[in-house]
């Protein structure tokens, strides 16, 4: 007898769901969705709407990577995932935004403490912001499975249903690569609010005691812009380039990065090689020189 499935009042035998080329699969393979607390606490909201086995399903369909595309914009994300018919379902998922106004309220209770605004600086999400949002009567997270407004194509009348769910828990490593998306989803882009938030003075605040280092001024002479170094006592340890991936590392994971492979791993290593590459050829330059003069 094969294996039934219930969901709400309607029975549903298991079906497999048709494998999608270069979908988005969910970096988590067991375990936990998300690694970072707003991640975490975005998972939570959601297990406590008491969907039931639906988000089961929705999490074996994200590590699958049924979901093909994943889309956000203000107040809402739209998702394409196949199921086990042809062709795909359409999710959509939409948010409660805030006005101008309300935004305006939430910044200025954030840059009354300046730490807030140094960890949003540096794309960290301080777990005290939630309690900002309270303060001003404005959710940053769902409080009740109303407050999202679901829909899928698919023929299940549950809502929400597994595809729905699968688009939720690939919103968790969304969220987990890049905290400003629930500012999105919330209607403020992050550029928009870090500009504002940088209006009120805290950024300057919470750097204030930064000491900035004075910036080398370039040479005038335009021999010694853009020709050989002639003397000195520098050491090959002085022209080697030390990359550490600094760039991609502030950026942060791409968010829903379609590769088994870490990215930030994958660019530390790509730019270790290119690293040791530029050490050869300087070594090769100078060796070519010296055998020039011999």
């Amino acid at each position: 007898m094969s294996r039934r499935y219930r969901f709400d009042d309607f029975w549903f035998p298991p079906a497999t769901p048709k494998e999608v080329k270069g979908g988005i699969k969910a970096q988590s393979k067991r375990g936990s969705f998300a690694e970072k607390w707003w991640g975490k606490r975005w998972v939570q909201a959601l297990e406590s709407f008491r969907i039931g086995a639906r988000l089961s399903r929705g999490r074996s369909y994200a590590r699958r990577g049924q979901v093909a595309t994943l889309n956000t914009q203000k107040g809402s994300v739209a998702a394409d995932v196949q199921g086990s018919r042809s062709g795909t379902y359409r999710v959509t998922i939409k948010f409660k935004t805030y006005s101008y106004e309300q935004w305006q309220k939430i910044i200025e209770k954030l840059s009354e403490q300046p730490i807030f605004a140094a960890h949003l600086l540096s794309n960290e999400m301080p777990e005290e912001i939630e309690s900002v949002f309270e303060t001003v009567g404005l959710p940053l997270f769902p409080e009740k499975r109303d407050d999202l407004k679901t829909e899928c194509s698919c023929p299940d009348p549950s809502n929400p249903c597994k595809h729905i769910a699968a688009v939720f828990y690939l919103m968790a490593e969304a969220f987990d690569s890049d905290p400003f998306l629930l500012f999105r989803l919330r209607g403020m882009e992050r550029e928009t609010f870090l500009e504002k938030l940088r209006g009120t003075g805290a950024s300057e605040n919470a750097n204030a005691d930064d000491e900035q280092p004075e910036p080398e001024p370039l040479p005038l002479d335009h021999e010694l812009f853009w020709g050989t170094y002639r003397g000195g006592n520098k050491t090959l340890q002085d022209f080697t380039p030390h990359m550490h991936a600094a760039l991609p590392k502030k950026l942060g994971q791409i968010p829903l990065w379609r590769s088994d492979r870490n990215f930030l791993d994958e660019m530390t290593l790509i730019y270790k090689q290119a690293s040791e590459e530029t050490r050869n050829a300087w070594i090769s330059t100078a060796d070519a020189a010296k055998t020039s003069q011999l």
